[in-house]
């Protein structure tokens, strides 16, 4: 566990080592890991004096729990999934997710996530840069952290947007035939559930705005609204990758197609040449008798001359009709 006192606006936070009682101005923060989370109940209610409902403490262990809001009259809890270091660095799996759990106060706020959370990480290396306005209330930190992870977003974006390129480069490359279904399919579906994934989120900041126990301030809401847009962009983002996908699939059909159709008209072409040539040829290839050509003594070469001159003339006239 790791304690910080933050107080008015301006003022860098301090961590300290022990708290008996919520500071007047200000408020304090209780940051916990799920490995040494099992007495931050205790903690909560020896501050706040408020009892924490076993339900969100079942909840709070849970780092596969889905985006989730629930408030009661003494306190909210905010269940917001992020990406864990793992993430981009899979070569088949990008979307690694855990859960973080907040629990706000009035003066007096509970985070639970996993250990591996780099981004309240970053909350914390940025509380040394002294340029920074601090956030006054737990609403405003829990804004911070969230700002955090949805920046994190962005980096599963790029790193999809990329493998996706290559994969759709080498669908439009007619010299190579193309048999990364599997893995194209597989991004795909990575990129929808990513939409899914800033979907939920917005759908819990949303709860979150509407039953929230207090009033948010003008520049509580500003922010909000920030964050909202935020994940809204990514989510657009995530929609358009996977219409890329399907536009570079339907291109590599229409490819295919149309491939298909020049060999096909070349071979009717083929066909139309050779088709009256072997006509002939089979008529005099019968064994009948009584065939008169065939005790001429030109016939032979006759024949030679009218199959050249229909060949050249059906060539010709294909080309005129631009077959080919």
């Amino acid at each position: 566990m790791q304690i910080y006192q933050l107080n008015r606006q301006g003022e860098v936070p301090k961590r300290i080592d022990h708290v008996e009682q919520l500071p007047a101005e200000g408020f304090i923060w209780l940051d916990f890991t799920r490995s040494d989370a099992i007495d931050w109940p205790m903690w909560a209610e020896k501050l706040s004096g408020e009892k924490i409902h076993d339900a969100h403490v079942t909840d709070s262990f849970n780092g596969d729990h889905p985006s989730y809001f629930d408030g009661t009259e003494d306190y909210d809890m905010l269940i917001f999934r992020g990406l864990t270091p793992e993430a981009c660095e899979s070569a088949s799996n990008l979307i690694v997710t855990k859960s973080a759990a907040f629990f706000m106060f009035d003066r007096l706020l509970v985070t639970i996530h996993a250990a591996e959370n780099v981004s309240f990480q970053r909350v914390k290396e940025k509380f040394c840069e002294t340029k920074l306005r601090f956030p006054s209330t737990p609403i405003g930190l829990v804004h911070s952290i969230l700002d955090i992870m949805v920046d994190r977003y962005l980096m599963i974006v790029d790193e999809l947007e990329d493998r996706l390129e290559k994969l759709q480069d080498a669908l439009l490359d007619p010299k190579d035939p193309f048999d990364d279904w599997q893995e194209l399919l597989n991004y795909r579906k990575q990129a929808h559930q990513f939409e899914l994934l800033c979907e939920h989120n917005l759908q819990t900041i949303g709860t979150w705005r509407r039953r929230m126990r207090v009033e948010l301030t003008e520049n509580q809401r500003v922010r909000l609204d920030d964050l909202v847009e935020h994940l809204t962009r990514v989510q657009v983002h995530g929609d358009a990758l996977q219409k890329d996908v399907e536009v570079a699939v339907q291109l590599h059909f229409a490819s295919m197609s149309h491939r298909t159709n020049e060999i096909v008209r070349t071979l009717t072409a083929v066909s139309i040449v050779f088709f009256p040539l072997t006509l002939i040829t089979g008529l005099y290839g019968m064994n009948f008798d009584n065939m008169p050509e065939l005790h001429w003594k030109y016939g032979y070469f006759m024949v030679l001359g009218l199959l050249a001159t229909l060949g050249s003339g059906l060539v010709f006239w294909l080309k005129r009709r631009k077959v080919f």
